[in-house]
């Protein structure tokens, strides 16, 4: 009997001791957390479980000037900032953002009296661009810059209204930065070039490059150090950071400057009519040391290369065709296409500015999809709803799985603060992403109202669809010129023409 107890009480020591070297395995790699190049210091240390980055929720809503309420008979947590609300509850997957609900992969949990929080989750729900420095350990994350509302504009109460931007074009450099009204900026009033940059960027456009691709031209004055680049995907990206560069003291193409003539954080340059780029992005990325930034906003999965040579850094870019689905136009193929109408009956979905229901929007745009489809001999549709019912999010995704549906289209409006305006469109898993390209490119051009991007997202209609499936984001019911665009009748006739050419398109169906 001395004998067992003596084995067990050794067996006891040995799985306590296991267990503690394994928590402590996963909680040694402490990871780093840099905002817009800024190191974060946490009272509480960042930590990896089950891969993912947990970090205090403090540290995030502060530094955006968000704050957080906490409900201790609930055991939940809302982030507040105006027209945003997320809500997490302790030791649940499932978070809702603006009456969402999204599943995250690992739940928020309490860690020394701090709610810890799936960094990269939070910070993308709450506009923050992310990359991951893998052999650093380091989360790096950027927070994304809205225009100045110019004070004196006539259309000042009416914000989604065209506004001045970057001149577009091949072989053209960003123009059109400065609000009108301000003079052009005096030396004074510029950034001086950073002491420990060994060469300062004079100019950033773009062009035709010989295999139809484009080039991004990057003019510089003293030395450059090779470009480190690497690519992102959700949405997809290129981006060069250039260590030891700065912007050269007069270089404004495509800031927004500020009363006082200072430059804006970040640069854009829009591609207009280039089969790989939307957009170059530059920023004062890091001063430790001094590092710009370029990002280049892509169309979907690309080639690059990199050059350099007589004070001129070039990236050439195309799409990656051996990415792109191929379909045949010529056969007899049945295509079968879900629509899917977002929300239903007591689950209303965003309040429009004029306080309509998202639900009605998304149903009357749905019909007049499946009505256009059902014209298409090569094209069969199904609709998750065709009235005002309610349909669970996971019976969504059985419907379109259960039909072996080709593709899955979930219709959305948004709603975030009263001055965004746009369209956006999500998908989840790579498969989606061609699709969301071409329906994203029909979708725009149907609103015609600001390009927000094709995003990723791990709402549960399109993650757990076993097709490309996306959900596409019209416009802002929280906005007044876009509320306009979605509640009319002309308006949602577009809407439901760009949706069933996109489809149309991926399918290369004439």
């Amino acid at each position: 009997m001395k004998k067992l107890v003596s084995f067990m009480l050794a067996l006891t020591m040995v799985l306590v001791l296991f267990n503690g070297e394994g928590q402590a395995a996963e909680k040694q790699v402490v990871p780093k957390l840099y905002l817009n190049g800024q190191e974060l210091q946490t009272s509480v240390s960042p930590m990896l479980k089950s891969n993912v980055t947990m970090v205090p929720l403090s540290v995030i809503t502060s530094s955006l000037g968000h704050y957080a309420t906490w409900n201790k008979d609930t055991r939940t947590v809302t982030v507040h900032n105006n027209g945003l609300e997320m809500l997490l509850k302790i030791n649940s997957t499932i978070a809702t953002v603006n009456d969402k609900a999204v599943e995250m992969r690992v739940a928020a949990f309490i860690e020394d009296g701090r709610t810890m929080v799936p960094l990269r989750f939070i910070g993308e729900s709450l506009g923050l661009d992310f990359y991951w420095d893998n052999s650093a350990k380091a989360a790096h994350m950027t927070k994304k810059v809205e225009p100045p509302v110019e004070t004196e504009s006539p259309n000042e109460d009416d914000p989604g209204a065209e506004q001045p931007e970057a001149n577009p074009g091949g072989g053209q450099t960003g123009g059109g930065v400065f609000p009108e009204g301000l003079p052009d900026p005096t030396p004074e009033q510029l950034r001086p070039v950073p002491t420990d940059a060994i060469g300062a960027i004079t100019g950033i456009r773009y062009e035709l490059s010989e295999d139809e691709g484009t080039r991004i031209l990057i003019d510089y004055e003293g030395k450059m150090n090779s470009a480190e680049a690497f690519a992102i995907d959700g949405p997809d990206r290129l981006v060069l950071d250039l260590p030891y560069a700065a912007f050269a003291s007069d270089f404004v193409e495509g800031f927004q400057l500020d009363p006082q003539g200072k430059r804006s954080a970040e640069g854009k340059l829009v591609a207009e009519g280039q089969a790989a780029l939307t957009a170059v992005r530059y920023s004062a990325f890091s001063d430790k040391p001094s590092t710009v930034r370029v990002v280049l906003d892509l169309t979907g999965p690309a080639e690059f290369a990199t050059s350099q040579a007589d004070g001129q850094l070039r990236i050439d870019v195309k799409p990656d065709a051996s990415r792109m689905p191929l379909y045949d136009a010529s056969g007899n193929r049945i295509y079968k296409v879900v629509i899917d109408a977002g929300h239903g009956d007591h689950d209303p979905g965003a309040a429009s500015v004029t306080k309509r229901a998202e639900k009605e929007f998304n149903l009357s745009v749905a019909l007049k999809v499946n009505a256009l489809l059902e014209k298409e001999p090569r094209i069969q549709p199904y609709m998750t709803r065709d009235d005002d019912t309610f349909v669970d999010l996971y019976d969504r995704a059985e419907f379109a799985n259960d039909r072996n549906a080709d593709i899955f289209v979930s219709i959305h409006g948004n709603s975030y603060y009263s001055h965004i305006s746009g369209t956006e469109t999500y998908y989840t898993h790579d498969r989606s992403r061609s699709l969301a390209n071409v329906m994203h490119k029909h979708l725009v051009d149907a609103t015609g109202l600001p390009d927000r991007g094709v995003r990723t997202a791990r709402f549960v209609v399109i993650r757990e669809t076993d097709m490309p499936s996306v959900l596409l984001e019209s416009g802002y019911l929280s906005n007044v010129t876009d509320e306009k665009v979605l509640f009319s009748e002309e308006g949602q006739n577009k809407i439901a023409k760009g949706i069933v050419a996109g489809i149309k398109e991926y399918f290369n169906l004439k």
